[in-house]
């Protein structure tokens, strides 16, 4: 399986609330750094924290569409769109994961996000 297969399985199993695929694709020792700074340190952790997100039936990935991605050698990059309802809220937000591998698993991901809304405070009015 190529990186960019295993990414998108753990992308799968968020959609799906799998949490068997989503430890499938992770090293024991996974550090997984959320982009609004939450760190989970090895399986278990990440574990706790895919139940607990998972858990309220209105808890739910909508999208996760990886837009772009890079691999070369045991490193990833991954842009990307993610859209979810958490705690009856809706949000969407653009994001690139920093991704690195080990043995065909993940061993460590790094998120950053960006708004999704764009505009372009310079551009030239007619």
């Amino acid at each position: 399986m190529g990186k960019s297969e295993i990414f998108q399985k753990m992308i799968n199993a968020w959609l799906t609330k799998d949490a068997d695929e989503f430890l499938s694709v992770l090293t024991e020792d996974i550090l997984y750094t959320e982009c609004y700074g939450p760190q989970y340190s090895g399986k278990d952790e990440c574990e706790k924290w895919f139940i607990h997100w998972n858990k309220p039936a209105c808890n739910q990935v909508k999208s996760w569409p990886v837009e772009n991605y890079y691999c070369d050698g045991t490193v990833g990059f991954f842009t990307w769109t993610f859209t979810c309802v958490y705690q009856d809220k809706e949000s969407v937000f653009d994001g690139c994961s920093l991704v690195k591998f080990r043995d065909d698993l993940i061993c460590e991901i790094q998120e950053f996000e960006q708004k999704h809304e764009k505009f372009r405070p310079y551009k030239r009015r007619k």
